[in-house]
């Protein structure tokens, strides 16, 4: 599909066409957050920002194929957003708020891993059903490092992918088994209160 199909597309949002745009520009969108973020969660806030005020952009007729290329006037309309939030953010002198586990160290903690300790305990057990719904990618990633214990540079090398994008991938990994711990959670909770 090209540009100019993928905008009429997206103007009419076919879901062939969020889908074709999202896979295309999804890299390039978050190069350009990459520049303002480093925090994993907001950087995610960040990204689907973006791709809300592309869309509404598009809606208003904003891309003009004569001036440019799409990819072009993309990552503009991006980097321009990135710019306006963190001035945004910045300018109210609000503290920015870090989640747990945001930095990463270099090396695996040695002691007892969470396969040690959990075992075949209900904790294990929920653990692994939680990462039964991550990506083949996701548990892989969570499984060299916090399981066999190798550094984000071992990862790297064998994952074929830069550090910066291990690290990026990881975090995301994480992020995601917590998600789905927490949804899980909450789901166990709510049917013991029914």
């Amino acid at each position: 599909m090209d540009d100019l199909a993928l905008i009429e597309g997206l103007r009419s949002r076919r879901e062939a066409a969020v889908t074709a745009f999202l896979e295309r520009y999804k890299s390039l969108l978050h190069h350009c957050i990459g520049h303002f973020e480093s925090d994993a969660v907001a950087r995610e806030d960040r990204y689907q920002d973006i791709v809300l005020y592309v869309l509404e952009r598009l809606d208003r007729d904003a891309f003009n194929p004569d001036r440019g290329s799409f990819g072009t006037w993309l990552y503009r309309v991006a980097w321009c957003r990135c710019v306006d939030l963190k001035r945004r953010d910045n300018a109210g002198g609000r503290p920015r708020m870090k989640s747990a586990g945001e930095e990463i160290p270099d090396r695996a903690d040695e002691s007892p891993g969470p396969s040690e300790i959990a075992g075949t305990s209900e904790v294990g057990g929920v653990v692994r059903e939680a990462l039964d719904e991550l990506s083949t990618e996701e548990r892989s990633l969570l499984d060299l490092r916090f399981v066999q214990g190798e550094t984000l540079g071992e990862i790297a090398r064998r994952q074929a992918i830069s550090l910066e994008q291990t690290k990026y991938r990881l975090r995301r990994a994480t992020i995601s088994l917590r998600r789905v711990l927490v949804h899980n959670f909450a789901h166990e909770e709510a049917l013991t209160e029914i």
